[in-house]
């Protein structure tokens, strides 16, 4: 759920829907933030032990919801009931997310708080709707500030006011993916682990032409990626730069798309293509034929995110009980002819949560996310309400899956630490090798990575202004790529390519990220 979740970017119109919105709520945002303030010096809401209803807009995640208001759900009432609160969560379709949540904002149906993937290009933030935070933790967050490490807090920092409360990527390492390859294939092929770009073309071949599943057929599928270049970034990142993400060249903040390095990794991808390496339904794959090729062992390296391997090897080993399957992450190689740092973009945080300046309990907020950062609530996050979902027998956690099913979405969207990661309850969810399996991508993950100065950087007019300079989304980058990747462009293309995007927009967007990261993060 960390970067596949893609920020529906708002327009001038929702932006001044939203600024007269917030106008007519309460005289201003000046109002709001003393309230709040007040609330929060006061402690408001703390004189009486009666419960507070505090509203929410919170992700489905793809799942189903079960009927009924928020209180008649039990995992939710759990969670009222050891927070003190009385809980009205509207879980929104995932799709369209972003796109609901404006509209409830431009109607005025403002939550205490909600649910944002990431934090960056919020129009709450953009329109001063956001509590900082600062004193109410300091006052009612002990567990929060404990847990979450500081990467996290700078992360959602902006101008020393902290914006929201971070779920922080974990294991030591704020790298979200690596490169996995199927090892047992690589031993029945006599093929080692690679440490460069040319090992790893080499390994590509090797896997191309050996039929290493053993089925006398030549399916195998050597490398696969999704849509828009998506889940490839290791690739390009063999030469030190992420596609999708933003980086400093030349005393500038530039999107990494623009960094010159990035002829290295699109001329890789193209003898990718060209030698039958790479899947060729790469640019077309959706999310969902992606996994089943991924999951069905057809497909032998691929890049996914750090805390999912024991998933990816329990699901590859569920369809193929007669292998041995054996998934490892592998240290992104190096790129030929580059010396540096290597990866993907560092992103200390996954997802956030927003407290609004309009709620009457900031307070009750705080207190409830500090009780989810708590053991007893990291443990309820994870594996949920002891007797129905686990049991314990000693101080071992004992998990039912099958109890859980379809109930863990309801929790998760409020995880303050890692999902998946609490070193007490992993040994409940996975077996000693998948834990073990888990461990070992942290340990590569925590020695590679990308730095990303634009972590909490609100959206710029810029790209607001010109929406095709988005990497995800912009058919003439989506283009230009796609054409030096099959032929039909040079390489050095890429230059001219360059130089157009500078001309469309590209330049006033990274005096624009300049600027603020001048005047926002650094010291």
């Amino acid at each position: 759920m960390k970067r596949g979740i893609q920020k529906t970017y708002l327009t001038a119109l929702s932006i001044a829907l939203a600024g007269s919105m917030l106008a007519a709520c309460s005289g201003g945002s000046g109002a709001n933030e003393k309230k709040a303030a007040d609330n929060a010096a006061t402690g408001k809401g703390e004189a009486s032990n009666a419960p507070v209803k505090l509203k929410a807009y919170e992700t489905d995640i793809n799942n189903p919801i079960p009927p009924g208001d928020s209180m008649s759900i039990p995992m939710l009432a759990y969670l009222a009931k050891k927070t003190n609160t009385i809980l009205d969560v509207s879980f929104l379709s995932h799709g369209k997310y972003n796109e609901q949540l404006r509209l409830k904002m431009a109607a005025g149906e403002y939550p205490d708080f909600y649910w944002t993937g990431g934090f960056a290009n919020e129009e709450t933030l953009a329109n001063d709707m956001v509590l900082p935070l600062n004193d109410l933790l300091d006052k009612y967050g002990p567990n929060l500030k404990k847990v979450i490490p500081q990467s996290a807090w700078d992360a959602v920092t902006l101008k020393g006011k902290i914006m929201a409360i971070p779920r922080f990527a974990g294991g030591g390492t704020d790298t979200e993916r690596l490169i996995y390859v199927r090892k047992d294939y690589l031993d029945k092929i006599g093929a080692k682990i690679p440490a460069t770009s040319d090992e790893f073309l080499t390994l590509l071949r090797m896997l191309r032409d050996n039929d290493p599943d053993g089925n006398g057929k030549n399916d195998t599928i050597p490398f696969s990626g999704r849509q828009s270049f998506g889940w490839m970034e290791n690739i390009f990142g063999m030469w030190g730069v992420d596609p999708s993400a933003n980086t400093i060249y030349n005393g500038q903040v530039i999107p990494g798309y623009l960094h010159p390095n990035m002829k290295q990794g699109l001329e890789f991808i193209r003898t990718m293509y060209k030698e039958k390496l790479l899947d060729p339904e790469f640019l077309t794959n959706t999310g969902s034929i992606w996994s089943q090729k991924l999951h069905s062992g057809q497909t032998a390296t691929y890049i996914h995110t750090v805390e999912q391997v024991g998933d990816f090897q329990k699901a590859i080993q569920d369809a193929n009980p007669n292998v041995k399957v054996d998934v490892v992450a592998i240290p992104t190689p190096k790129g030929k002819g580059y010396e540096g740092p290597v990866g993907n973009r560092k992103n200390p945080i996954s997802v956030s949560t927003i407290v609004m300046k309009t709620t009457k309990h900031p307070v009750e907020v705080i207190k409830m996310f500090d009780w989810i950062a708590s053991e007893e609530g990291q443990v309820y996050i994870d594996l949920g309400i002891e007797g129905e979902t686990y049991k314990k027998e000693g101080d071992k956690y004992v998990y039912d899956a099958a109890a859980d099913k379809n109930k863990t979405n309801l929790r998760t969207v409020f995880a303050v630490t890692p999902l998946y990661y609490n070193p007490k309850t992993i040994p409940a969810r996975y077996s000693p090798e998948a834990t073990k399996r888990i461990d070992q991508a942290y340990s590569v993950a925590r020695n590679e990575g990308l730095a990303n100065p634009t972590v909490a950087m609100p959206k710029p007019k810029a790209l607001s202004m010109n929406p095709e300079l988005n990497w995800y989304s912009s058919s003439i980058i989506q283009e230009t790529m796609t054409k030096i990747v099959y032929g039909e462009l040079p390489v050095d293309y890429f230059d001219t390519f360059v130089e157009n995007m500078k001309k469309q927009g590209a330049d006033q967007w990274i005096k624009e990220m300049t600027e603020w990261y001048n005047a926002n993060k650094t010291k």
